[in-house]
């Protein structure tokens, strides 16, 4: 599909859509996917079909290279994901256009006037977009839009924010130079164009066809993202308490659910490394291996023999990573040799636990 204008919904996808976007807006949570799903169950309907057959432009995979009326965890979504409308719902939901898309775009501006007017030196600051100061530059943002821009921002593919909260509701986020794509996007229409235009033209750099034409990359059966989103859902929240700084950790492992959907192994072991050598000190802990031997953990045979496995393999991520080019056969890494995902996202519970 080539663009999300024009495009009739059924009534199901409609409904659907819908049953996603209440709950947000009372309350600024999304609904887990088991609660979605519970009514479609009691009528005989498969939610999870209507759910996969909503429009898309770009491929499936990579996260910049698609784009739909939603976010989730295609094609295969667990009962404790969160499914996520995207500004694009705006299109066919006139609630959200009036509580999110709209204002969405206002922030947007006030994004790219930030990165538009920085100064340009050696030590110049990063850029942050302030909770605070937002509001107060558009007193006629409702509290509630507030709130979920965060989680806006970090689920739209064309824009690179990172973050952290600051309690009571108050949250940070850096403004960089993806938004400048935007410059002269005033209304909800030109942003979902803008948007369209840039996930098509990476879904071609991602799969070129013989003709230049993208060819859809679906992962293999089975294969959801590495860490799972509703666990991603936990970090973010704890941003807003907690005094360890989360936002490299919730972009690594966004990042690894990019490349462990496309199939790249050597990248998938650098992040499934780099993530263990990162979370150690909020275990009180200098390295993985430390962690590994000497943490309590609250299931402790089941979550310390996933912790050992993590440190041994961070042997097999070192060799991906630093052994040389040689005029004889090299050992090669694949995407079997990856440690299975229960075991990363077990060690992160337990983090989140900690946090």
């Amino acid at each position: 599909m080539d663009t999300l204008f024009d495009v009739t919904l059924t009534q199901e996808q409609h409904e659907l859509l819908a049953a996603i976007a209440h709950p947000w807006l009372a309350t600024g949570e999304w609904p887990l996917w088991a609660a979605v799903q519970h009514p479609y169950d009691l009528r005989g309907q498969d939610a999870d079909v209507i759910l996969n057959s909503l429009p898309r432009v770009g491929i499936e995979g990579p996260f910049a290279a698609g784009y739909g009326f939603v976010f989730h965890p295609r094609p295969h979504v667990g009962p404790r994901d969160r499914v996520r409308l995207t500004v694009a719902a705006s299109l066919v939901l006139p609630e959200v256009r009036m509580m999110a898309g709209e204002p969405f775009v206002t922030a947007l501006r006030h994004m790219i006037d930030l990165y538009a007017s920085r100064t340009v030196t050696d030590d110049a600051p990063k850029i942050i977009l302030r909770s605070s100061e937002l509001a107060a530059a558009h007193p006629e943002f409702k509290p509630w839009f507030i709130q979920v821009l965060p989680g806006l921002l970090s689920h739209e593919p064309a824009i690179s924010t990172s973050g952290v909260g600051l309690g009571d509701g108050r949250w940070e986020r850096e403004v960089t130079r993806s938004v400048m794509k935007y410059m002269g996007v005033d209304t909800v229409e030109d942003y979902i164009k803008k948007t369209t235009e840039i996930v098509t033209a990476n879904a071609a750099q991602v799969a070129p066809g013989p003709a230049g034409v993208a060819e859809p990359q679906v992962s293999p059966p089975g294969r959801g993202p590495y860490v799972d989103l509703a666990l991603l859902d936990e970090l973010e929240k704890a941003t807003q308490t907690s005094r360890w700084k989360l936002h490299k950790l919730i972009d690594m492992c966004r990042e690894l659910n990019d490349t462990y959907a496309r199939g790249n192994p050597y990248a998938s072991a650098s992040l499934i490394r780099a993530i263990l050598d990162h979370i150690p000190p909020v275990f009180g802990h200098q390295d993985f291996k430390q962690v590994a031997a000497q943490h309590s953990f609250a299931t402790q045979r089941t979550d310390k023999a996933h912790a050992q496995r993590l440190a041994a393999f961070k042997d097999i991520a070192h060799d991906g990573l630093h052994r040389p080019i040689s005029a004889v056969s090299v050992a090669t890494i694949g995407m079997d040799d990856l440690e299975a995902p229960v075991r990363l996202n077990a060690i992160l519970h337990e983090l989140a636990r900690h946090l």
